[in-house]
């Protein structure tokens, strides 16, 4: 599976929480992996993280987290390891204000979304998260007993 694009946006200093776009997730999916790349360069300011959500009709069900941007993109993944109730819902992003004194400063701050849904699954030696696809959007695999998951295509 491959990331799509959600959206792309240039912040202004009023803002606060951005919806980016729209994303829905694939059935049984439990994961959101979104690529945060910069589009201009870095410079000798101290760009810093903003908080990413997937806000559904039932509010966060993947949670928030710091997401940093980078001009070569940084991937995040939103989960708790469970399936959201709702698969449709919005990438949220959150500026911190530090960032928006930046952009108050004439610096503007471009960043393009781009997410891809996947399964995230537990192991005996700790969580193991990985896309699965095929032709019906999904692989069937057993967890084995060393960890692995072994697939059953």
């Amino acid at each position: 599976m491959a990331f799509s694009l959600v959206g792309t946006y240039t912040f202004t200093p009023n803002d606060r929480q951005v919806i980016i776009g729209g994303f829905t997730m694939q059935p049984g999916d439990t994961t959101i992996w979104v690529r945060i790349t910069q589009d201009q360069p870095t410079g000798p300011w101290p760009w810093s993280y903003g908080i990413l959500g997937f806000k559904t009709t039932f509010g966060y069900e993947l949670g928030t987290i710091k997401a940093f941007a980078e001009e070569d993109g940084n991937v995040e993944r939103l989960g708790v390891g469970l399936p959201p109730v709702e698969r449709s819902g919005s990438l949220t992003f959150e500026p911190r204000s530090f960032n928006l004194a930046w952009i108050r400063n004439g610096n503007p701050w471009t960043l393009t979304f781009e997410a891809q849904s996947g399964v995230a699954v537990s192991s005996s030696q700790g969580q193991v998260t990985f896309p699965v696809a095929g032709p019906d959007g999904s692989i069937p695999f057993v967890l084995a007993d060393n960890g692995l998951a072994n697939l059953n295509p």
